[in-house]
């Protein structure tokens, strides 16, 4: 069952994801990614809405958290990950992971698109 909440959110996400960089391409005429930021900012506040709000039983959660947003951002997960470091004052684990996220996933980037 969890597999299956995961998948429908991912897929809704996936679809609002879409919707949103579509929309955002029609009416704004700019080459700055602007869809991927407003997908970005909404995904981080939800993501950190979502998980304290104590209401949602586990299987909502599976279904909006993992599911919704995950397919909507995975920059909501990263967001949320290292403010959990922050929160519990892993300032060693926080750098690192930050370092890693941002500068390898560009370098890695970078190497995808020269191959």
């Amino acid at each position: 069952m969890s597999i299956l909440l995961v998948a429908l959110g991912g897929g809704i996400g996936a679809v609002l994801r879409t919707l949103i960089s579509a929309t955002t391409s029609r009416y704004l005429n700019t080459s700055f990614p602007i869809a991927t930021l407003i997908v970005n900012l909404i995904g981080s506040f939800c993501i950190g809405y979502f998980n304290h709000f104590t209401l949602l039983s586990p299987e909502l959660k599976l279904l909006i958290i993992t599911g919704l947003l995950g397919g909507f951002t995975t920059f909501s997960t990263l967001t949320l990950e290292l403010f959990q470091m922050l929160h519990s004052k892993m300032w060693g684990r926080f750098i690192g992971y930050s370092t890693c996220q941002y500068i390898g996933c560009f370098v890695l980037c970078f190497i995808g698109m020269q191959l």
